[in-house]
């Protein structure tokens, strides 16, 4: 991974738009010094193999290949969820998540194909089509999670999360395990790396995933020997093509019965993007509302990338539904990382508990509800009757109802990181204010005031425990409902900065717990401006960090 700076930058969004689609030579039509123009001042790129990604970034301007673009669609319809990145071509190794900064500096995700890619990658594992595939899942993986691509290289346990998604996606698609594997064990190191495991560890993350997917599609030879069918009645060696639509809107219905329809997996192991919203292990939940919720989240994913996943458990292994809901959290990675806009509401009906984990972003939008309780009282209204035949029918929607009110401010909220410094924030509202004052115009709450916006922000952690006062952390916020605790950081342009954590976000984070005087590139909701002349802090809720 690397970094690369180009002098100037202007509209990227218009060449991004091209998308998945027949190629085309955007060089025909965009003179040299317009595609430099045209590409952030920042490329920042994981590579499959962590190989350094060493392309010009004004190079990334074609349309995505024929071949890729088709196996991009036909991944992302066995993974239910909608893509939130565009696929580009350019000179890259083979294939890289990227992110850019478009004119406005704001982030977009990008997956980039050499255009030789696929018969390349075929022809390095003796012509398995499931090479590249591999490949693909594992990058779509990174952006689909929300992992944040930062300087100086990616983590180990991200890496393997993406590995472990692209078994997953493969055993759908009908790969064998070892077809599965075969292109990392080709092509990985056999030692690891800061940036990447060693392959012999990348390969199992992928049988992990594999497995799963197998157990959960009711497989019978899971253990990797032989692949059961891929959905669709496909073999377990051409590739299947796969539903192009959302999972949601194509899985078949859940018929009520005492027997589980679908398994969650263990708590526990290496997180991966799971591709449903709602699962019944009970199956007392009516199909049809189930199907109606399901389209919801899927729109409500598409239309944000706020993702909420509502499981309905028989068992929670001996876990508190607290407990359980935090570990389907981090196991199954639900919303995006780095603005963490993510739930994971866990019934249990017949152990009487229920709790939701709502990532730090979702959880500042859901403060002041109380859906714990809601949802115990609907155990206590609603299950007697769905222990009936005909199961819990239109107490289903009573169910889903708990949640309006999350979801409701779930869809106006902007999830986008808009600024890529503090500095840069405080500075576009400074002009803003002098326009307003210039022009006489009212105030307007929606654009004059940088409260609310979300912001990235690198520098050194100065304290764990920021002091209290005038210009320092209000105490107020402090503890409470939501168990705010405070830390401070110099910002690499100078500002102090309190950040708000809340104590379930560590666990969250792949670096693991802040630690004092450690560099970090956090995210999180702006919520007040200090005066860097004084001294005075801003403050910020954070939503997620990585270690520089």
């Amino acid at each position: 991974m690397r970094t690369l700076h180009l002098a100037s930058m202007s509209a990227l969004a218009a060449l991004l738009t091209s998308g998945c689609g027949k190629a085309d030579d955007t060089s025909k039509t965009v003179s040299s010094a317009a595609k430099v123009e045209a590409i952030a001042s920042t490329l920042q790129a994981c590579s499959y193999d962590g190989k350094p990604v060493e392309a010009d970034a004004a190079s990334l301007t074609g349309g995505a290949p024929q071949d890729c673009a088709s196996a991009v669609t036909r991944i992302m319809g066995y993974t239910g969820l909608p893509a939130n990145f565009v696929v580009v071509s350019g000179p890259v190794p083979n294939a890289a998540a990227v992110i850019m900064l478009d004119d406005k500096r704001v982030p977009r995700r990008v997956i980039a194909f050499n255009p030789a890619f696929m018969k390349a990658a075929e022809a390095q594992v003796g012509g398995s089509p499931w090479g590249p595939i591999s490949i693909m899942a594992h990058e779509i993986a990174h952006h689909l999670s929300g992992h944040t691509i930062v300087p100086g290289g990616s983590r180990p346990e991200i890496e393997l999360e993406a590995d472990k998604f692209s078994g997953y996606v493969l055993q759908k698609m009908g790969a064998p395990l070892a077809e599965a594997q075969r292109m990392i064990l080709t092509v990985g190191s056999s030692h690891g790396s800061p940036t990447h495991p060693a392959k012999d560890q990348r390969a199992d993350a992928i049988q992990q995933g594999w497995r799963q997917s197998c157990t959960q599609s009711g497989g019978l030879e899971c253990a990797g020997r032989k692949a059961p069918a891929a959905p669709g009645g496909a073999s377990a060696g051409p590739i299947a093509q796969g539903p192009t639509a959302p999972l949601a809107a194509t899985t078949p219905a859940v018929v009520n019965a005492s027997v589980p329809a679908r398994l969650l997996p263990a708590p526990g192991s290496i997180p991966f993007k799971y591709g449903r919203f709602i699962v019944d292990e009970t199956g007392r939940l009516d199909p049809a509302r189930m199907k109606t919720m399901e389209q919801r989240l899927y729109r409500l994913a598409k239309d944000s990338g706020v993702e909420m996943s509502i499981l309905v458990v028989d068992d929670l292994k001996g876990l508190s539904a607290n407990d359980y809901a935090w570990a389907m959290m981090r196991q199954l990675r639900i919303g995006k990382l780095d603005v963490g806009n993510g739930a994971v509401a866990v019934v249990a009906p017949r152990q009487h508990q229920a709790a939701v984990a709502f990532g730090p972003g979702l959880a500042k939008e859901a403060e002041f509800s109380d859906p714990n309780t809601q949802l115990v009282r609907w155990i206590d209204a609603a299950w007697p009757n769905c222990e009936d035949a005909d199961g819990c029918a239109g107490w289903t929607d009573a169910l889903f109802t708990v949640f309006d009110g999350t979801l409701f401010w779930a869809e106006r909220s902007n999830w986008t990181i808009g600024y890529q410094s503090l500095g840069q924030l405080l500075d576009h509202y400074t002009r803003i204010k002098a326009e307003r004052m210039r022009t006489k115009r009212p105030f307007s709450a929606a654009t004059d005031q940088p409260n609310g916006n979300l912001v990235r922000v690198t520098g050194r952690i100065t304290s764990l425990k920021s002091p209290t006062g005038y210009g320092q952390a209000n105490e107020r916020l402090l503890g409470g409902k939501l168990g705010y605790a405070a830390v401070s950081m110099t910002t690499d342009d100078g500002h102090d900065l309190v950040f708000y954590v809340a104590p379930r976000l560590a666990p969250l984070m792949p670096s693991g717990s802040l630690k004092d005087g450690a560099r970090y590139t956090a995210v999180g909701r702006f919520q007040s401006t200090g005066d860097k002349a004084s001294r005075q802090a801003s403050s910020m809720w954070l939503f997620s960090y990585d270690a520089i």
